[in-house]
């Protein structure tokens, strides 16, 4: 049986002021006999975490947000 099992995403369940907020924690992967294991990145406080089957955009590559390129005028920096 070479059946590839999928990874699962693991959140941490947050209320405040009657909204509840998501926050990913960390990863979970099914064991043979029907188990999960998680690997968590953060402890959650609330105590309450949801195991979900993962979407597109939680497996998107993480890219560093790009700073605008800001050009100063050239009579700022003196140069013609």
């Amino acid at each position: 049986m070479n059946e590839k099992k999928s990874h699962k995403v693991v959140f941490a369940l947050t209320e405040r002021q009657g909204k509840t907020y998501w926050m990913r924690v960390g990863v979970a992967w099914p064991n043979r006999d029907g188990s999960l294991t998680l690997q968590l990145d953060a402890i959650p406080i609330s105590g309450k975490l949801q195991v979900r089957e993962p979407e597109v955009r939680d497996e998107a590559p993480w890219e560093p947000r790009r700073r605008p390129n800001f050009e100063l005028p050239a009579q700022l920096t003196g140069s013609d």
